[in-house]
């Protein structure tokens, strides 16, 4: 179990680190103080869809099990997909401007907004639930490394705004290395779906 959140830890900091709508908004407003309302309004929005997301595979696992595994499969597939889309874009650099007024609001209004985020929990989570052990003991867990995380990943990013992503190298890194990692997690999913329906 230990082994497993553990690449659950490394599969999430990879995944946060990529930036997106909320990072652009924590790097911009860090421009101008301190964004803690920037950075509660993230965590709180991805907290939340994270719930939603075990509580649709909690009751999944209730009607039946196999429904977990068809969604490792599904989840697998569309995992791969975006990994291989962001391998194949181009880098974008961040354009959102800071309204340091209702941060934290704001914040969550763009983190609530993209339902594209609950299907990537629901393709990315089943495979790291383990059905043989109690779900709601797992779900609790995942939530706290998650949060943890965030909020470390929020930070540093607020931290080092003004120095790292000036360079155009670690823009890529930032940028691409999420899409490796989530192509890896969608094929290992996809396989292990497969090897316990068939």
């Amino acid at each position: 179990m230990l082994s497993l959140y553990i690449t659950y830890t490394i599969s999430i900091a990879l995944l946060i680190s990529s930036p997106g709508p909320v990072i652009s908004l924590v790097i911009s407003d860090s421009k101008h103080g301190w964004p803690t309302g920037t950075i509660l309004g993230g965590a709180l929005s991805a907290f939340l869809l994270l719930v939603c997301s075990l509580l649709v595979i909690h009751f999944a696992l209730v009607i039946d099990e196999a429904l977990l595994d068809w969604g490792r499969i599904l989840g697998g597939l569309y995992l791969a997909y975006l990994g291989l889309s962001i391998l194949r874009s181009k880098v974008q650099h961040s354009t959102a401007k800071s309204h340091h007024h209702d941060c934290f609001w704001r914040t969550m209004k763009v983190g609530l907004s993209n339902p594209k985020d609950i299907l990537f929990f629901l393709a990315f989570l089943p495979s790291f639930i383990i059905t043989e052990q109690p779900f709601v003991e797992q779900s609790m867990i995942f939530l706290a490394i998650w949060l943890v995380v965030d909020m470390i990943i929020m930070v540093a990013y607020a931290g080092l705004a003004k120095k790292l992503l000036t360079y155009e190298s670690c823009q890529k890194v930032l940028f691409y290395l999420p899409g490796v990692f989530m192509s890896l997690v969608g094929m290992v999913s996809l396989y292990l779906g497969v090897i316990n329906l068939f």
